[in-house]
Order: C-alpha cells, then sequence, then structure tokens
C-alpha cells in the first residue's frame, strides 16, 4: 500500500526569527497540512520563488504570502475559513444573535 502526503502550506523560515515560533504554532493549532523549512542556504528555497522575496514567507498552493504579520493575517483567515467549513457541514440550522438565519 502506497501513502501520499500532500502538504499545500509550506513556512520557510530563518533560525534567528522571533515571530516564526508563534507563526509555527499557529500553524499547528489550525491542524492543517504543512512543512516548515528552516533556511540555512540558499539552496533551501525553492527555484521557483523570486530572487527578492524575503523571509519569513509562507507558500499556500499559489499564494506568496512575505513578512509574520502577512501571514498571521493570512491564517487568521483560514481559521475563519476554516470554523465555517466545519460550522455548516452539518444539518443543523445556525442563527445570528437577531435570529436570522446565517
Amino acid at each position: 500500500m502506497q501513502t501520499f502526503l500532500f502538504i499545500m502550506i509550506k513556512f520557510f523560515r530563518t533560525e534567528s526569527c522571533p515571530s516564526c515560533r508563534d507563526i509555527e504554532n499557529a500553524l499547528k493549532e489550525l491542524c492543517l497540512a504543512h512543512e516548515v523549512v528552516v533556511v540555512k542556504a540558499e539552496d533551501d528555497i525553492p527555484a521557483s520563488v523570486a530572487p527578492d522575496t524575503r523571509l519569513p514567507f509562507l507558500i499556500d498552493g499559489d499564494k506568496l504570502i512575505q513578512g509574520s504579520n502577512n501571514i498571521i493575517a493570512h491564517l487568521s483567515e483560514l481559521e475563519e475559513f476554516k470554523s465555517q467549513w466545519y460550522k455548516f457541514q452539518s444539518d443543523a440550522c445556525y442563527y445570528d444573535e437577531e435570529g436570522n438565519i446565517e
């Protein structure tokens, strides 16, 4: 039996990045398939990434997100999408505080 692993999210960082631990923790809490690449040499960065790309950066499918604040904002969007996805995967109805169907 063959096992295939599909990693959609790749997070590239340096060892000394102060905010990267928070990003890694957010990725773990989201429980999404991801890979963390600690960049020690230029060979660790895919050739398909523009040479002027700054670390840290995250690749999510065909999106490249640079900078800790932008990455955290992207992960917040994914968290919201994930919560909405799970919320509407049942046959229950959801109402907001004013009684409107969501």
